[in-house]
């Protein structure tokens, strides 16, 4: 008898722990790798840079240029600019600058004299430390009231893009060109 208890016993247990689930071993959670973010600020710009510049003519540019732009700090929080470089066709071309860093609002604001004649007032905010969303004041080129729209794509310390967009007389924006910029 107490051996027929003692089977009993043996076979439920085997009953009951064939009936639940197998658990699966634990999966360590998948983690993306670190991806590496620039200090904001006017020292990510500082220096020299070589560009190329794809696009169409407009009343802010002579459109494809290459040439050299150059960051110089001049205060804590500012900076002098200075591109040079030659058109599409051969003409060398210069335009100068400011760009002041407002730390509290995480703004970079940049006042350009291009070579077109124009000076552009933009506000940058660059609160992701990925990328600068920026938007000129409107001024005006010749009979029309502009606006340029920036997007400065931070891809390392090496390296940075930007896309640029137009608006003539509060019409919509439209692609103007794309920059890509490398540290000498």
């Amino acid at each position: 008898m107490m051996f027929r208890l003692l089977a009993m016993i043996v076979a439920l247990t085997l009953t009951a722990a064939a009936q639940e689930p197998a658990q699966a071993p634990a999966r360590k959670p998948r983690v993306s790798p670190p991806q590496p973010q620039q200090a904001q600020g006017p020292d990510y710009f500082t220096g020299a840079w070589t560009f190329t510049w794809v696009g169409r003519e407009s009343p802010v540019g002579a459109g494809p240029r290459e040439g050299t732009l150059t960051y110089t700090r001049t205060g804590d929080t500012a900076l002098d600019l200075r591109a040079e470089g030659r058109i599409d066709g051969g003409a060398a071309f210069t335009e100068t600058g400011t760009a002041i860093w407002n730390a509290d609002k995480k703004t970079m604001t940049w006042v350009e004299r291009l070579s077109t004649g124009i000076e552009l007032r933009s506000v940058g905010d660059w609160s992701s430390p990925i990328g600068i969303r920026a938007e000129s004041d409107p001024v005006k080129a010749g009979a029309q009231t502009i606006r340029v729209r920036r997007l400065y794509s931070i891809l390392s310390p090496q390296s940075f893009t930007v896309t640029e967009e137009i608006t003539m007389n509060d019409g919509p924006y439209q692609r103007l060109g794309f920059g890509r910029f490398s540290r000498k």
